[in-house]
């Protein structure tokens, strides 16, 4: 049986470190922290090569990096649609669910602490899913956000090219729930989960 040990994105490595993103890809590219490059050009840190650098440079280690979970934040005010987003995503393994109803909500949400995975609906209040896009595009420090948006009406070609653009899933509703899985697993970088045991 082989163990796949634990993998980390940069956005993963930058908040372990306490670092911007953009440090962590200057500290790959200069040779200081190993990566591999997925097929989709994405860097990724194994486990023991990152608490190998952080122990190198005298970095503490915090002790949830280990088994931290994946967060995922659902943005949904449709009481029906958010109860079964939360159902369909809480089955992933590994996985930490956080939800709000509102742009503005979910702008502080994303400000205090940042989830590796947003599921957005764009008809929201306060702020709509297209501006929260812009936003977190707009900075460094959010652009890495995995975004994944939803939608129930009909969008502008305007809006729906901006989407296609920025994020990376997007779904009409009623939601196919499981090509959803399937892209949050894809985007998280997570684990099938193991058959039980006979």
């Amino acid at each position: 049986m082989t163990i796949t040990e634990r993998t980390f994105t940069t956005f993963e490595v930058a908040k372990a470190c306490g670092v911007f993103h953009t440090t962590v890809i200057n500290w790959v590219n200069k040779g200081k922290l190993k990566a591999r490059t997925t097929p989709g050009g994405h860097r990724r840190i194994l486990l023991s090569d990152l608490v190998d650098f952080m122990n190198r440079f005298e970095m503490p280690i915090p002790g949830d990096l280990v088994g931290r979970a994946k967060k995922i934040l659902i943005v949904e005010d449709d009481p029906a649609v958010h109860r079964m987003l939360v159902r369909t995503l809480q089955a992933l393994p590994g996985v930490e669910l956080e939800t709000c109803v509102g742009g503005l909500e979910a702008l502080m949400a994303i400000g205090k602490d940042a989830p590796d995975l947003l599921i957005l609906d764009i008809r929201i209040p306060q702020v709509n899913g297209i501006e929260v896009c812009r936003v977190l595009k707009a900075s460094e420090q959010t652009k890495p956000i995995k975004i994944v948006a939803i939608t129930g009406e009909p969008l502008q070609a305007e809006s729906e090219a901006f989407l296609k653009s920025h994020v990376d899933g997007f779904f009409q509703k009623p939601l196919p729930t499981a090509d959803l899985k399937a892209k949050a697993r894809e985007l998280l970088d997570l684990e099938e989960a193991a058959a039980p045991a006979r």
